[in-house]
């Protein structure tokens, strides 16, 4: 009987306290007998990429190295080549004197010009040099006369030139400067009427024989008046 009084007496807090011991005991060896049992979770391992160096220009360039260039753009090229040259085709016309007749003879020019205006002007720029040696005819317009204006409009071709032009020769000489003047100014459209000035004013009467000039006056024009005044004038005879 003492025996068993002497376990009763035992206080409730301890027994508590030695209870909790043996748990925590327990879990601590099931978690370490846990891990020793579970296998080892795999660490994926990546390989390492090599970048390329950035030779931008906030990074200087190692020495020797050569800085990276754009592709060129397809467009380059074509904004870069050069523009071809504009250009038509124009006659200046000298005098050919065959014996018994006087004739007009074209050369041919390549007028670098955009404008009808500019290329008309052109050619009268070489007119009014006079033939060069590689052309056989000669010139009625005399050497002082100057191209004061050229206009090219609905009505036609209007011409201004120095007082010049009216100066010397005979009625042969006046109707051979008229006809270069008015096939010259028409080399670029043959039906052209052209209209000649003198000084800003209208020339209606060259020379002193009085060689009428119509304003305006066609090439159709100018050969019907020198077939009627002098039968030694043709135009590709």
């Amino acid at each position: 009987m003492e025996d068993k009084k002497g376990l009763r007496k035992i206080p409730i807090g301890i027994v508590a306290g030695l209870s909790a011991v043996v748990l925590i005991a327990g879990g601590a060896t099931a978690l370490l007998t846990w891990r020793s049992l579970s296998p080892k979770t795999a660490v994926p391992e990546f390989p390492s990429i090599d970048q390329p160096a950035d030779n931008s220009p906030d990074q200087p360039l190692e020495p020797g190295a050569t800085a990276p260039t754009a592709p060129r753009s397809p467009q380059t090229d074509t904004q870069t080549a050069a523009q071809p040259e504009i250009t038509a085709t124009g006659q200046v016309y000298w005098l050919e004197d065959e014996g018994t007749r006087f004739v007009l003879t074209p050369q041919a020019l390549k007028l670098e010009a955009e404008q009808p205006k500019e290329q008309i002007q052109l050619a009268f720029e070489q007119l009014l040099a006079g033939p060069d040696a590689s052309v056989s005819g000669a010139s009625a317009i005399p050497a002082e006369t100057e191209l004061l204006g050229v206009e090219v409009a609905s009505d036609g071709v209007h011409v201004d030139l120095s007082q010049d032009f009216t100066y010397g020769g005979g009625s042969a000489a006046m109707m051979g400067r008229l006809g270069q003047i008015i096939f010259t100014a028409s080399s670029l459209d043959p039906e052209t009427p052209v209209w000649i000035s003198v000084a800003g004013e209208p020339l209606t009467l060259l020379g002193g024989e009085g060689l009428e000039v119509l304003q305006p006056m066609t090439r159709s024009q100018f050969e019907a008046t020198i077939r009627f005044r002098d039968r030694a004038w043709c135009h590709y005879c």
